[in-house]
């Protein structure tokens, strides 16, 4: 009995990088980042309003 052995496609090998545990904890961290980012450091009136007190709080940050 002869055992064939396929090799991965590109596509395959694209799919196990992207989805190991440490590229999702990378780009988890990345996007958590920018979304906290955002919010403190915004001009836009309805998240500047709404993330004023904290802003202040936790960063000390002046924003006027």
């Amino acid at each position: 009995m002869t055992e064939t052995f396929s090799r991965p496609s590109a596509l395959q090998k694209t799919v196990n990088i992207t989805l190991s545990k440490p590229v999702q904890v990378t780009l988890y961290m990345l996007l958590s980042s920018l979304v906290i980012w955002t919010f403190f450091f915004s001009t836009y009136p309805a998240v500047h309003d709404a993330t004023h007190s904290t802003r202040h709080h936790t960063l000390g940050v002046a924003c006027h």
